[in-house]
C-alpha cells in the first residue's frame, strides 16, 4: 500500500537548533514533506538561516502565525509605534533584529504567506490554519475548549480534517459535528513547557485511510542558548528564562521595560526607523 508521510510542525519561534532536530527525526522516519503551520521567527535568534532551513527541506506549505502577522504589520505599519508602550518597543525590536538578516525576497515571502490553506492527499482534503481560519490568535482552540469552537474551523470548508497550530499543545479529537471530522494539533518545536519538541506526522495511504503519529524530541537548550548569545539576540535575558525555566515574557512589561531601559532598545527603534533608507524599504509594503 502506497502511503505518503507529511511532517506537520508549527511554532518553531526562532529556534533553529530545535527545527533542524525535528526534520532530522522526521527524515529518519521517512517524511519526504513538510506543512508549516506558523510562528516561523521570535523570539528566539533564527532568521534567514531558519526560513533557508524549511525551504530546503520541502516544507510545501506555509499558514500564517500570529507572530508572522506581527512581523509583517510592524513594516507595513512602522509609523504607528508607541514609544511609551514597552510592549511595542519589544515586538519592534525583534520584528528589526530579524528583518535586518532578511533579504527583500524572503520579506516578501513572509507577507505571500495565506493565513488558511487546502492541501488534498489521495483525496483527503486537509484544511490548515494556526489557529480560527480568521484569528490568528486568542484562546479559542485550546485543548480544553468546546466542541463548537472547533466546529468553526470548517465553517467555509468541506474537508474532513483540520489541523492548527498555536496552542503549543498536541490535539486529536473529534468534533461534535455527528460526522467524523477532526482536528489535529501537532504542538510546539519551540517553547514547550518542557525540554522537548513536538510535532506530528500525517499518514495518509491511497484508499483514503489515515492516522496521525506523534513525536516528542528532546534538543539541547544549552545549543540554543549559546547560538542566542552569538548572534547577540535582543532581550536575551528573558529568553533565556523561557528555555530554561519556561516562563513566557511576551507581557512581562516590567521585565521588557528594563531591558529597554539597560540596553536603549526604544532609542535603537527610533533610528532604525527614522533611517531614510528602511523608509524606502518599508514603503514598499505599507498597505
Amino acid at each position: 500500500m502506497i502511503m505518503k508521510k507529511i511532517g506537520l510542525i508549527s511554532d518553531i519561534h526562532g529556534n533553529t537548533t530545535a527545527a533542524e532536530e525535528v526534520i532530522k527525526d522526521a527524515k529518519n522516519q521517512g517524511v519526504d514533506e513538510f506543512w508549516f503551520l506558523g510562528d516561523l521567527f521570535m523570539p528566539g535568534a533564527g532568521r534567514s538561516d531558519l526560513l533557508e532551513l524549511l525551504l530546503q527541506n520541502n516544507t510545501t506549505t506555509f499558514v500564517k502565525g500570529n507572530w508572522d502577522g506581527c512581523f509583517t504589520s510592524v513594516i507595513e505599519e512602522y509609523y504607528t509605534i508607541n514609544y511609551d508602550d514597552p510592549e511595542e518597543i519589544f515586538i519592534f525590536k525583534l520584528v528589526k533584529y530579524v528583518m535586518t538578516d532578511l533579504s527583500e525576497e524572503q520579506i516578501q515571502f513572509m507577507f505571500d504567506i495565506p493565513m488558511t490553506i487546502e492541501k488534498e492527499i489521495y483525496g483527503v482534503k486537509f484544511h490548515l490554519s494556526h489557529n480560527l481560519p480568521n484569528k490568528f490568535g486568542g484562546g479559542d482552540l485550546v485543548v480544553q475548549s468546546a466542541g463548537e469552537n472547533f466546529a468553526r474551523m470548517f465553517e467555509h470548508t468541506d474537508a474532513k480534517v483540520a489541523i492548527y497550530g498555536h496552542i503549543h499543545e498536541p490535539v486529536l479529537r473529534q468534533v461534535a459535528m455527528g460526522d467524523d471530522r477532526r482536528v489535529i494539533n501537532p504542538g510546539a518545536v519551540s517553547t514547550t513547557m518542557g525540554k522537548h519538541s513536538n510535532y506530528a506526522i500525517l499518514k495518509v495511504e491511497e484508499n483514503g485511510s489515515w492516522s496521525v503519529e506523534y513525536r516528542y524530541i528532546i534538543h539541547s537548550h544549552e545549543k540554543t542558548l549559546k547560538d542566542s548569545r552569538n548572534k547577540q539576540l535582543p532581550y536575551y535575558d528573558l529568553y533565556e528564562d523561557t528555555m530554561l525555566n519556561h516562563v513566557h515574557h511576551t507581557h512581562n512589561v516590567e521585565g521588557i521595560h528594563e531591558n529597554n531601559v539597560k540596553y536603549q532598545y526604544g532609542e535603537r527603534v527610533r533610528e532604525w526607523l527614522e533611517d531614510e533608507e528602511m523608509k524606502k524599504i518599508f514603503k514598499k509594503y505599507r498597505k
